[in-house]
């Protein structure tokens, strides 16, 4: 496979941690045979850090780079070993992504000081690609922003969802970012957080954690939008409901009364009795909306309600 010879450094790019080619570079170490067993079928984040010989010190692990947002298995991972003479990593599929442009990487490699800012250079390059994409994902958020004042309906809280956990992937990618960028520090030192590639991915990823904060943020005032004007519709269909159930009321007691089937009924014999039971009902009704009006029940509602009449006419 590839090996890629720089001024100060060289980087083996290997078919992957079970390749013959790629266990060679490795030192026989406990930790590392067991991360190479973990790696075959990796859903999560593997580091490794060796600190105990000095001048000795390596960093190994496997990294989630991109993980699509429909399917859990479709993801794409970064095997690696790194100390300061050996840099080795899996093969990584640069045709992919439109973002990791092979040859602009190389290019920047040529004036890499060692391998660990090659490794930097890698991992710049793959935040970059994650920071581009996060810049189409804005788009969405912002038609979504505006979907909830417009159409705020079942669909628009199901994008909601949607929407929310492709942020949820973004953060699980970024942390795993994160952890190597603290691990390379710790592991060789304080003079590699002055190194040129090693500000330049930090300030990235950082960048990254800043816009994915900012746009959950986003989304769960989003959330909270969405419940505060469901819950403030439950509400007014309850209260429309309870008061057209009042005031149908005496309707119902009136027609209950006089639909027995009792014998002796007076008011079946009145000549008038037909225009009265209707006066009877008209005014109990009248009655009991003035006190629900003076009770201060019934504005909102009507108020409501002429406005969808009117508004379908």
């Amino acid at each position: 496979m590839p090996q890629y010879t720089f001024k100060h450094a060289i980087w083996h790019e290997e078919d992957g941690v079970e390749d013959y080619n790629f266990r060679k570079f490795l030192p026989k170490n406990k930790k590392m045979h067991n991360w190479i067993d973990q790696s075959k079928n990796t859903a999560v984040n593997i580091l490794h850090t060796h600190t105990v010989d000095r001048g000795q010190e390596a960093l190994w692990g496997s990294l989630i780079y991109r993980q699509s947002a429909k399917s859990k298995d479709s993801r794409e991972v970064f095997h690696f070993y790194l100390s300061e003479e050996v840099f080795v990593t899996n093969k990584i599929d640069f045709e992919q992504d439109a973002d990791l442009e092979k040859d602009e990487i190389l290019r920047q490699m040529e004036n890499a000081t060692s391998t660990i800012e090659i490794m930097n250079i890698i991992l710049g390059e793959m935040v970059a690609s994650i920071l581009h994409k996060i810049d189409s994902f804005e788009e969405r958020l912002h038609d979504l922003l505006w979907a909830i004042k417009e159409e705020n309906n079942k669909k628009t809280l199901g994008e909601i969802e949607n929407i929310r956990h492709e942020i949820l992937l973004w953060k699980h990618l970024i942390m795993g970012f994160q952890e190597i960028k603290m691990a390379i520090k710790e592991t060789f030192g304080k003079k590699v957080a002055e190194e040129v590639e090693y500000q330049r991915t930090a300030d990235r990823i950082d960048r990254c954690v800043m816009l994915v904060n900012a746009y959950e943020d986003e989304v769960n005032n989003m959330v909270d939008i969405e419940n505060v004007v469901a819950n403030y519709r439950g509400n007014e269909i309850m209260k429309t409901l309870t008061v057209l159930t009042t005031l149908f009321t005496p309707v119902m007691a009136w027609g209950a009364l006089w639909g027995m089937n009792f014998e002796n009924m007076p008011e079946l014999k009145w000549q008038i009795g037909y225009i009265m039971s209707i006066v009877v009902i008209i005014g109990t009704t009248f009655v009991l909306y003035l006190y629900l009006k003076r009770k201060g029940w019934m504005g909102d509602i009507l108020q409501s309600i002429g406005r969808t009449t009117s508004g379908k006419k």
